[in-house]
């Protein structure tokens, strides 16, 4: 596959997810888990905006431009998360209600996340070109952030006696 193909295709994955986020965050009335799926929502249009430009400059050139003069910033994900729970955790009065539809939610996101994730490894694997790689590993290190941000504020949701054990673990353990 050439690099406009896969880039096509990722447009397509990277659309597919926002889509989805944006519904989430709107069927959701967890402050948590609506301000997670609107990032990762946010995300997603960064990323096609990414690969729009390298699609542009690839129909052109054949080749996939430098991942510098495309001007991809790396979203940090501990920064990011910090900001999501205190922004979310400032909006809860009460105690969360449950919600029932974000197991279904979380574990839909979390496997789009996989299946990009894999996309972009096998992507990696493939191509001996340099440019290529540099934006396949941005690309693969973005999404496992959005997985781990899934991961964390889920685990949070389902049990956060235990979340607030285990961040507060290096006072115990140095």
């Amino acid at each position: 596959m050439d690099v406009c193909e896969v880039v096509r295709a990722a447009m397509d994955m990277e659309e597919d997810a926002r889509a989805f986020y944006v519904q989430a965050a709107n069927n959701t009335t967890n402050p948590l888990a609506r301000r997670t799926f609107e990032a990762l929502a946010e995300w997603e249009i960064e990323h096609k905006k990414l690969l729009q430009a390298v699609y542009e400059q690839a129909e052109t050139t054949r080749s996939c431009p430098a991942l510098a003069e495309l001007e991809a910033e790396q979203v940090e994900m501990i920064r990011q998360a910090d900001g999501i729970f205190k922004t979310a955790l400032a909006d809860i009065v009460d105690a969360l209600e449950p919600d029932p539809t974000l197991d279904a939610a979380y574990a839909t996101a979390m496997d789009k996340e996989r299946r990009a994730i894999a996309f972009y490894r096998e992507q990696l694997e493939a191509t001996e070109v340099e440019t290529e790689r540099d934006l396949y590993r941005f690309l693969l290190d973005q999404e496992r952030g959005h997985l781990n941000l899934l991961a964390t504020t889920e685990e949070y949701l389902n049990d956060q006696d235990y979340w607030n054990f285990k961040e507060e673990m290096w006072i115990v353990t140095g």
